[in-house]
Order: C-alpha cells, then structure tokens, then sequence
C-alpha cells in the first residue's frame, strides 16, 4: 500500500476577501470606448466559453481505419511498465495477512485486473471497439470493489489505472466528477477502516489520481489534435491534386481550344470545296495538316515542361517542402556558380535527397551545399540500421538512388552516400556527388536525363542508409512536407 501518512486538517487560507462594491453609472459608464472594450471581452468569454463546452461535451476520439499512432501492442509495452506501481498492494496485502488463500485471491485479483487494462483497454481506445467501453470499467470497478474488502486498502492504487481508463473512455463532462470522486474515496476512506492500519487523508494515494487524469487529458487533446491535422492534410492533398489537375486540364483546354477550332473548320470546308475547287481543298487540307503537327508539337513541349527539373526549381521548392515538414534548411541562395550543363543534373540530386529526407530521415536539420562541381546534401536524422537492397554491391535500377546513380555515371561523375555523423546516436545522411570539371560533356549530360535502363544494374559506394525508391514529382513531395 502506499506509504501511510498521518494527515490533519488540510491548511486554510486567511486571506480577507474582496467584497465587491456597486457603483453608480457615471462617466465611464457612458463611455464607447469602455463599452467597445467590454463588448469584446464578451465575445472572448463566450468563445471561451464555447472552447470548454466542446471540451466538456467532445466525443472520444475514433480511428478511423489505416490510421497511424499510439496502437494496442504500443499501449501494453508502455502500460506494462507502469503497472509495476500495483507492487503497493502487493507489498499490503503480505503485511495485512499470513493465510495463503487470501493472498492467493488478493494476486489472481490484481492478475485479472492488469489483463483487462493491458488487453481491453487499448483495443476499446486504439482500435475503436467501442463496445468494450462498459464492461471494461464495471469490470476494472468489479476487481477494486471485490479486493478492498477481503485484501484491504493497497487495492485503492488500482484507482490511478480506473481513472487512465475512464478519462480515455467517457467525454470529460462525465469522466471528471468520476475521478474526482475516486480521489475523495482515496483520501478520506482508508482512516475510516481500522482493520487497514492507516490515520488521517491518504494524499499519497488520491493525488496519482489527478495527475493520471490529468496527463491522459493532455494526451487525448494531442491525439485528437494530430488526427485532425492528419485528415486536414489528406484534405489538403486531395485538393492539390485535384487542383493540379484542373490546372493542366486548363493548359491544354487553351493550347488545343484555337488549334482544333480552326482544323475543324477548315476539314468542313474542304469537304464543301472538294466538288467545286479541288485545289482549294486540298491547299485547306494541307493547312489542316500543318495545324495538326503544330498542335501535336505543342502538346509535347507543354507535357516537357510538366516533366522539366532544374536546379533552381527545385531549390525554391525544397524550401517550401522542408519548412512544412518541420525541417529547418540550409539552402544556397542560387546555382549560379554552377555551369548549365550541371544545373539539371544536381536539380535531380537535390530532389532525391530532400524527398528522402522529408520521407525516411526525421531530421530537424538539413544542409545544401553546391559547388561548380559538387553538390552535397546532409541530414541530423535518425538514420536506419539496414542497407539498401544490395547483390554483391549491385544496387538494380528502379530505386531512387539507383536512378540517380546512373544519371551521374553517365555524366562522369561520383556518388557517394552514407551517414553524415558515424558512430553518434542520429548518425544522419549524406548524399554527394562530384563531377570532374573537365569531364563533364553536354551531350553525356542529356543522355544522363533519359536514365537507365530497367535491366541495368549499378555499382554504387557502400550506403548505411536504405532509400526507398520514392515518387519524385513535385507534387508529391508537397503533399509528403
């Protein structure tokens, strides 16, 4: 049982009271900008007093299928740890008692009443099996209420855990004045029973109580608060996408719209012209036919520019990426002081090593550091322990990095990735790739562009990291920060 304390009277305040006073309307009372002033606090007292009312009246928070966090088994190694606290009772129950069947009813009591907190629990809060909700409190209830009377008062310490359960399980409005009043039995019940050898409130054993409560409180504000934020992102996403779409569907609506306009009035009037003016109709058919190829080559440089990566580009939106992803960023201004025909190429870089560290690294930290002939990106991330998929060192295209890999070899240059900071706790990532100066060919650039091919496979350096392979698009890595 927790350590018995002889408590008195609990201390009083003796401060004097403020009596208010009432007062006649006079100047300030007539006042607009008093009366703007007090029309305001109004409304924050309302909005106030709105907040606490959703509070108050908020429904538990449900999972809703496929969604990430806290999870049953991630509850009962967590849990578990804490029910080392039932130790008190035990410790009681040995001082109270000398027979062994009550000791031996006293531990299949505590038994059945970690087994319903450890399973039932979290499958009724993590798994949103709502209908365990009742029979687990009555039947964490039911195990105090058998083991007072017959074990004695070390059973109270199983108050804290009824009132993880009932915070977790019921809305505020109820769940409060219910743990308020275990607390009250925990303190003033056990001085009431003498055969349990205590004196005096028991503040030892209500105040777990209201701290239990209250930090699971805060705990299913911040659950509810990150479900929220998630399906606002999914939102968000959704919108994106759908706004992405709606903007090509406009590109193209306005690049064909004129084009197909005027071939299709010009095949009508060849059609006409074919009996009457032969000639005629097969100048406006040749017409046709330029339209056509001018608007099929349209086509291909609008999808092209979709498709284009350059390294400013992708500078200006790994800043955007990496500040919604929490990460702070270290980024060159420009690339001017790389030459053009590299631009491309370390726009690529800087798109794999951004998308990996937003996806995989947790990092808090990232740096960019450019060269006329280097790019090299770091994390402080967590790193992994595993490798990439390797055969003998062969990394087969169709990975992020092996992708990019390719386009660097064919460029003359060197990749190398591993962890930033070996040896420390979040040893981080570092991706780098050196061209040589000299090497470097225009035309081995471009051919770098097209990438590898699907049956090629790719000598890379050793890699402590593994990257999976990742949708490089823009818009994706957006939705992903």
């Amino acid at each position: 049982m927790p350590p018995r304390a002889t408590g008195g009277a609990p201390g009083r305040s003796d401060a004097p009271g403020t009596s208010g006073t009432s007062g006649t309307s006079g100047g300030l009372g007539t006042s607009g900008e008093l009366g703007g002033l007090g029309a305001r606090g109004g409304e924050a007292a309302m909005t106030m007093g709105d907040g606490l009312r959703r509070w108050l009246f908020s429904p538990v928070p449900v999972p809703r299928p496929g969604e990430r966090g806290m999870g049953a088994w991630r509850w009962r190694r967590v849990g578990g740890v804490f029910l080392i606290y039932l130790g008190y009772a035990v410790g009681d129950m040995t001082t109270l008692h000398d027979d062994a069947a009550t000791v031996v009813f006293g531990c299949v009591v505590l038994t059945g009443f970690s087994a319903v907190y450890l399973w039932a629990l979290p499958l009724a809060v993590f798994e949103g099996r709502r209908g365990y909700r009742y029979p687990l409190i009555l039947g964490m209830t039911a195990c105090i209420a058998v083991y007072l009377p017959i074990v004695g008062g070390g059973g109270l310490v199983m108050t804290v855990y009824l009132a993880v359960a009932l915070t977790l399980l019921l809305r505020p409005v109820v769940s409060i004045p219910l743990v308020v009043a275990i607390a009250a039995v925990d303190t003033w019940l056990p001085a009431h029973i003498a055969w349990w050898q205590v004196t005096g409130p028991q503040w030892s054993t209500s105040t777990p109580v209201l701290f239990a409560a209250i930090a699971m409180h805060g705990i299913r504000a911040g659950t509810r608060n990150q479900a929220e934020l998630r399906r606002a992102n999914q939102e968000i996403e959704r919108l994106a996408k759908e706004q992405e779409r709606l903007r090509i569907a406009r590109d193209l609506h306005d690049l064909l719209g004129h084009a197909l306009t005027t071939i299709t009035v010009k095949a009508e009037l060849a059609s006409k012209l074919a009996a009457r003016d032969p000639t005629r109709a097969a100048d406006e058919m040749a017409q046709v036919a330029t339209l056509g190829r001018q608007a099929l080559a349209d086509v291909r440089a609008t999808v092209a520019g979709y498709r284009e990566v350059s390294l400013v580009t992708e500078l200006a939106a790994a800043r955007q990426v990496l500040a919604a992803a929490g990460i702070r960023a270290q980024l060159p201004a420009s690339g001017d002081e790389v030459p053009g025909q590299l631009r491309e190429l370390f726009g690529w870089v800087v798109r794999e090593g951004v998308t990996n560290a937003v996806r995989h690294s947790g990092a808090d930290h990232l740096r960019v550091t450019l060269g006329p002939s280097s790019i090299e990106i770091a994390d402080d991330g967590r790193g992994r322990s595993q490798g990439p998929s390797t055969s003998g060192g062969i990394v087969r295209a169709g990975m992020g990095l092996a992708g990019l890999t390719e386009r660097v070899r064919a460029a003359g240059g060197q990749l190398r990735a591993g962890p930033a900071h070996p040896g420390e706790p979040r040893p981080g990532f570092r991706l780098r790739v050196d061209v040589d100066p000299v090497d470097v060919d225009a035309a081995d650039v471009d051919a770098a562009m097209v990438g590898p091919a699907a049956d090629q496979a790719v000598h890379v350096q050793p890699v402590e990291l593994q990257l999976e392979d990742v949708v490089t698009s823009r818009q994706e890595r957006g939705n992903q920060g």
